[in-house]
């Protein structure tokens, strides 16, 4: 049974997203809420024993967790769950890779925004676009820091980012933030996007914990358009139409 309708697909190409049904139960779910709150922990004493009064500040209200697959088993099954695989098969071809994913949380009052940007806008690549699927772990809405989008916005193609020293962020050249939209979801909910679409995330001023978890996916011979060379994780996902199932031999992250 498809995961994915045709409705969805279209509108995925129409508006440059959509939204999933609830797709893991509370167990599955609390597990890798689990594991983010460890995470957040350890990035928050790193971060404090390396003594960076904005890397401490960053860490504690809006931290991003990258390659988390690497450090927790649970995360590195979650990220092969039917709905990305089926997703990646609709929107990049037979064969699919991890290209990263991050663990994004928002604590309670005190969880930072996020400003308008295009996921491609941080490293432009060949291909250009690919998919992100917003996961929330815990429900997300406007109060704790929701997600927001352009609908339509990747028909506008990559646009000029620029980083920004004082927000630790890279922006975009953007006018106005006519047609924005929260996405409101509920725990187990994907915002499945492409990587052109303009998004952002409001501060959490509520009492309530935002985790999210963000995986992306990409064609295998993904490069960096700067340097030439494959980038990213690195991590297959989908071959020939495939599930690819762990382990990977020994010695595959040395090697890639």
């Amino acid at each position: 049974m498809s995961l994915i309708s045709e409705k969805q697909v279209q509108q995925f190409r129409d508006e440059g997203y959509f939204l999933t049904d609830v797709m893991w139960d509370k167990p599955v779910l609390d597990e890798i809420a689990a594991e983010f709150d460890r995470l957040h922990a350890e990035t928050i004493k790193t971060a404090e024993t390396g003594g960076n009064k904005t890397q401490i500040e960053l860490a504690r209200h809006r931290p991003f967790i990258g390659q988390v697959h690497m450090v927790s088993p649970p995360c590195e099954r979650f990220i092969r769950s039917p709905i990305y695989l089926e997703a990646c098969a609709r929107f990049i071809g037979p064969s699919a890779d991890l290209y990263y994913n991050q663990a994004v949380i928002k604590p309670p009052e005190k969880g930072g925004s996020f400003a308008w940007h295009q996921d491609s806008g941080y490293q432009e690549t060949k291909p250009l676009q690919y998919i992100t699927c917003w996961t929330a772990i815990s429900r997300t809405f406007v109060g704790n820091g929701c997600i927001w989008i352009i609908p339509g916005s990747h028909q506008r193609g990559l646009i000029k980012h620029a980083w920004d020293e004082k927000d630790s962020a890279k922006k975009p050249a953007l006018e106005n933030e006519d047609g924005a939209i929260p996405v409101e979801m509920k725990a187990g909910q994907v915002a499945i996007f492409t990587s052109l679409l303009l998004h952002k995330s409001g501060a959490n001023t509520s009492n309530e914990i935002r985790r999210g978890y963000v995986p992306q996916y990409h064609h295998p011979d993904a490069i960096n358009a700067q340097s030439g060379k494959r980038w990213g994780d690195l991590y297959p996902v989908l071959r020939e139409g495939k599930p690819v199932q762990p382990p990977l031999k020994p010695g595959y992250y040395a090697q890639n």
